[in-house]
């Protein structure tokens, strides 16, 4: 992280002059100190240059800190966060998010926050404009809980497919884990619910990072309502193997 992250445009430029001030102050105090004469007046400017460069200076120890709080947030489970928490978490990430502007790390880091606390809808919002950027692998890989919580969001509610007709096939949804396919047939789904449903799966398959057994499962249970068995198969069973790795570890 650079002293710079999280400062505005002016206060970057006070720490950057309040810098030169203040090499310039102690080198003319230096030769007046060696020359012998009444450095006085200088110290005005040595006090300046300590006021421009201390101002910037706070904001950014103050920044530093609220990601090291929304570093623990996000390591956090949701369910362990009271309404009081809340409210300070949404503060810091308010605060966090108007100075992370131009830096897609940050940003990811305060939308994950955002899910963290349960605001996914702003979350996934914040995430949907650092994807524009195409940012690093990182940065996406820090979005995947974001895409992961938003896709298991618009799943839950789906509502569930009307009875069929008498003497139709019923389509039916696999298990997470499980055999996929036989759904061949997509869930009747809301339009609006599919276009969301498949542009989060998307956003989410686009990442090119590693993904947890979790995504792969939403992932899973998606493409089944969207009808795509394969694609549902695939990630069913990426799901299960990445699973028995996971328990497979002393």
């Amino acid at each position: 992280m650079s002293i710079f992250d999280g400062l505005y445009g002016y206060e970057k430029l006070m720490l950057v002059c309040g810098f030169v001030l203040f090499l310039f102050a102690l080198a003319a105090i230096t030769v007046m100190i060696v020359q012998r004469r009444d450095f006085k007046a200088v110290i005005v400017l040595f006090v300046v240059a300590i006021v421009l460069m201390g101002f910037p200076g706070i904001q950014s120890i103050k920044f530093s800190n609220n990601l090291v709080e929304i570093d623990r947030l996000r390591a956090q489970p949701t369910e362990q966060i009271d309404p009081q928490q809340q409210q300070q978490y949404a503060q810091t990430l308010a605060q966090v998010e108007q100075r992370a502007t131009g830096n897609p790390l940050l940003q990811a880091k305060v939308a994950d926050g955002y899910r963290a606390i349960g605001d996914l809808n702003k979350g996934y919002q914040l995430a949907q404009a650092v994807l524009q950027k195409q940012p690093s692998p990182q940065v996406r890989a820090t979005l995947v809980p974001v895409l992961t919580a938003k896709l298991n969001q618009v799943q839950a509610a789906t509502p569930p497919t009307p009875a069929p007709p008498a003497g139709s096939t019923a389509p039916h949804a696999a298990p997470a884990g499980g055999s996929v396919a036989g759904s061949a047939a997509p869930a009747a789904v809301n339009p609006d619910r599919q276009r969301q449903l498949a542009t989060i799966a998307a956003q989410l398959q686009a990442t090119g990072v590693a993904l947890p057994a979790a995504s792969h499962a939403a992932l899973a249970r998606a493409y089944v309502t969207l009808g795509q068995p394969r694609q549902a198969q695939i990630n069913a069973e990426q799901a299960r193997r990445i699973g028995i790795g996971a328990g497979s570890h002393p």
